[in-house]
């Protein structure tokens, strides 16, 4: 007749079918993959044992260990990597796999492999009470070793759990609890067990672990372990700053976070299955520019179809808000492009864009003129008034430089106090007359700084590329540069034109 251990053990191995029928029939969630695993490990864990207390013989009861044996070097492994999937970390690799399990699939197979392999088992004996049976092993080296895997294991899930705890909503916090009791039950009982060991006592061991499957299938059903995730997920989502839009592939509108609806108030009244058309018009965009309260703001636009059965269902659109982004490479650009000090193109970007505008297929149609612009004994005015005041005459120079030009014109400084301008479809006379009005403009303007009243001159030199020829920036500048030396060894304060006549080289 059974006695009531034996019955107990029965019932429990009975509620290991029922609970692992269940485990594989609510298969909803990919996350509940290695938990279907975890139940198989435990059903065997449980029948085996029953199986090893009612045989009435060593062979028997040893075929029940080795039953049991199926399942418990790999419940562990199988159970961490069921947390690590609720807390939705990022599967391994292949090869991450094959080590995790190499040490638990070897102490699987030395235990079966007993007594040609004395790996797990150094050797065997068989007990029987009157009540129930029991098949002791002795440990060998292989068990101690796949203790301790299991125990850092067990380490492992435990510091996941606990780390998730803090900050998390009443649910998560419930459903951390139920985590941690389905990973301490069988821990605990394992210690008492083996600290407390008699060969005559039944082993409540594989009891505890069916506990353990219990609770975690009651938080699967009841608190809704699996969504763990997408719970969290959902209220990242509806908190982050960056707007987020579900749609389906006709931009019908499915939903959308806050920060989505403050960039597009419409979608706050749009029903499930409508038309975003304000939304759909960015289809085609990876970057856009919208005013939002009276400000203009830059957004970088992600799209990202959702695929069900290789076919797509819908789009997940992110519109992220780059705006300090587009100003601080507009800052970076302006910096690296323009002058400091004359707010006027670098020299590197003056050859860069007037190299250009030279090179294109419309200019040789055109005539180009080149100023090299110099103020006259420059030098004194830092000698005078100090650099300072050195710095005000270039910024005020600079100014009236660019002003007297139009847009299309190109103006740089060539270094030091010399500026040059490339001015585009201009005859060797009008370039004459400019300049000559630009020189009387530097005359006459008086500068103020400190309490000091500075006045000068500039010479200019000039160089002129006719329509219809091969406009070369380089040649330009040597020109100008000679005529430069030719108005300031005729006094300065002059304008010459290379290749002229009167006050010309």
């Amino acid at each position: 007749m059974l006695n009531i251990f034996v019955w107990f053990m029965l019932i429990a191995t009975m509620a290991c079918v029922m609970l692992l029928v269940y485990a594989v029939a609510s298969h909803s969630s990919e996350r509940s993959f290695f938990l279907i695993f975890a139940s198989i490990c435990t059903f065997l864990y449980t029948a085996g044992y029953l199986l090893e207390i009612i045989s009435p013989t060593l062979e028997a009861s040893f075929m029940g260990v080795r039953v049991q044996k199926m399942g418990t070097p790999l419940l562990v492994v199988f159970n961490y990597l069921f947390m690590r999937d609720v807390y939705g970390e990022k599967r391994f690799g292949a090869s991450r796999y094959c080590l995790l399990f190499a040490l638990p699939v070897f102490n699987l197979f030395t235990a079966q492999a007993f007594p040609f392999v004395r790996l797990h088992y150094i050797s065997i004996e068989y007990f029987y009470n009157g009540y129930f049976a029991n098949c002791q092993g002795y440990p060998g080296p292989m068990s101690y070793v796949a203790t301790a895997y299991n125990f850092l294991l067990v380490f492992f899930s435990v510091r996941r759990i606990l780390k998730h705890l803090k900050g998390g909503s009443r649910l998560q916090r419930r459903q951390g609890f139920c985590l941690l009791a389905s990973i301490l039950i069988p821990l605990i009982v394992n210690i008492y067990h083996t600290i407390s060991y008699n060969y005559l006592r039944p082993d409540v061991n594989p009891f505890a672990v069916s506990v353990s499957l219990a609770l975690l299938l009651y938080s699967v059903r009841n608190q809704n372990l699996l969504n763990v995730v997408p719970l969290a997920r959902a209220q990242v989502i509806e908190s982050m700053a960056d707007a987020f839009i579900v749609c389906g592939r006709d931009f019908s509108f499915l939903d959308a976070n806050q920060a989505a609806k403050e960039l597009f108030p419409e979608l706050s009244a749009l029903i499930p299955g409508e038309i975003m058309e304000q939304v759909k018009q960015f289809e085609d965009h990876n970057e856009l520019c919208l005013q939002i309260n009276g400000e203009m703001r830059f957004y970088k636009v992600t799209q990202t179809h959702i695929r069900q059965s290789s076919k797509d269902s819908g789009i997940c659109i992110v519109f992220h808000d780059i705006t300090d982004k587009e100003t601080q490479l507009k800052s970076l650009y302006g910096k690296a492009t323009f002058d400091p000090l004359m707010h006027i193109y670098n020299r590197a970007a003056f050859f860069d864009i007037a190299g250009l505008k030279l090179n294109t297929d419309d200019a040789i149609e055109q005539p180009y003129g080149l100023l090299m612009i110099d103020l006259d004994h420059f030098k004194m005015v830092n000698d005078t008034y100090g650099h300072p005041c050195g710095d005000i005459v270039l910024e005020t120079i600079a100014s009236k430089v660019r002003n007297h030009f139009s847009k299309e014109d190109i103006v740089g400084r060539y270094g030091g106090e010399e500026i040059v301008v490339l001015l585009e479809n201009i005859s060797a006379r009008q370039m004459l007359d400019t300049a000559e009005k630009l020189r009387a403009v530097i005359e006459n303007k008086t500068i103020y700084c400190h309490e000091n009243t500075i006045g000068l001159t500039a010479s200019i030199g000039m160089a002129h590329s006719p329509a219809g020829s091969i406009h070369s920036l380089e040649d330009m500048i040597l020109q100008a540069d000679l005529a430069l030396y030719e108005a300031k060894n005729g006094g300065r304060n002059r304008a010459c034109l290379y290749g002229g006549s009167e006050s010309t080289v």
